[in-house]
Protein backbone atom coordinates (compact mmCIF):
# COMPACT_ATOMS: atom_id res chain seq x y z
CA UNK A 1 0.00 0.00 0.00
CA UNK A 2 1.44 3.40 -1.02
CA UNK A 3 1.47 6.13 1.29
CA UNK A 4 -0.50 8.24 -1.40
CA UNK A 5 -3.61 5.81 -0.91
CA UNK A 6 -2.73 5.11 2.63
CA UNK A 7 -3.93 8.70 3.74
CA UNK A 8 -6.66 8.37 1.14
CA UNK A 9 -8.02 5.94 3.53
CA UNK A 10 -7.22 7.34 6.55
CA UNK A 11 -9.02 10.61 5.05
CA UNK A 12 -11.92 8.96 3.98
CA UNK A 13 -11.92 6.87 7.89
CA UNK A 14 -11.62 10.26 9.15
CA UNK A 15 -14.54 12.41 7.40
CA UNK A 16 -17.10 9.21 8.52
CA UNK A 17 -16.01 8.70 12.22
CA UNK A 18 -18.64 10.37 14.50
CA UNK A 19 -17.27 13.12 16.44
CA UNK A 20 -16.91 12.82 20.24
CA UNK A 21 -19.95 14.34 21.92
CA UNK A 22 -22.37 12.62 19.49
CA UNK A 23 -19.92 8.93 20.54
CA UNK A 24 -21.10 10.35 23.99
CA UNK A 25 -24.19 10.98 23.39
CA UNK A 26 -25.14 7.63 21.84
CA UNK A 27 -23.25 5.68 24.14
CA UNK A 28 -24.99 7.14 27.29
CA UNK A 29 -28.57 7.01 25.25
CA UNK A 30 -27.72 3.46 24.88
CA UNK A 31 -26.57 2.70 28.56
CA UNK A 32 -29.50 3.89 29.86
CA UNK A 33 -31.69 1.56 27.74
CA UNK A 34 -30.02 -1.17 28.62
CA UNK A 35 -30.17 -0.66 32.42
CA UNK A 36 -33.81 0.49 31.73
CA UNK A 37 -34.53 -2.85 30.38
CA UNK A 38 -32.91 -4.66 32.78
CA UNK A 39 -34.52 -2.90 35.88
CA UNK A 40 -38.28 -2.78 34.83
CA UNK A 41 -38.27 -6.02 32.74
CA UNK A 42 -41.10 -8.48 33.36
CA UNK A 43 -39.02 -11.17 31.37
CA UNK A 44 -38.52 -13.33 34.49
CA UNK A 45 -34.91 -14.25 34.89
CA UNK A 46 -34.06 -10.77 33.97
CA UNK A 47 -36.86 -9.81 36.86
CA UNK A 48 -35.63 -11.83 39.51
CA UNK A 49 -31.87 -11.05 38.69
CA UNK A 50 -32.17 -7.07 38.93
CA UNK A 51 -34.95 -7.74 41.77
CA UNK A 52 -32.85 -6.89 44.83
CA UNK A 53 -31.60 -3.72 43.28
CA UNK A 54 -35.03 -2.31 42.10
CA UNK A 55 -36.36 -2.43 45.40
CA UNK A 56 -33.00 -1.42 47.75
CA UNK A 57 -30.92 1.33 45.71
CA UNK A 58 -34.47 2.21 43.70
CA UNK A 59 -37.00 2.42 45.99
CA UNK A 60 -39.81 0.94 42.68
CA UNK A 61 -42.39 -1.58 43.73
CA UNK A 62 -42.46 -4.22 41.12
CA UNK A 63 -45.75 -6.00 42.65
Amino acid sequence: MSTLSHISVLQKTASITLSKPVQITLYMLLSSLIIWTALFSNYPAAHNAAHSARHHTLGVACH
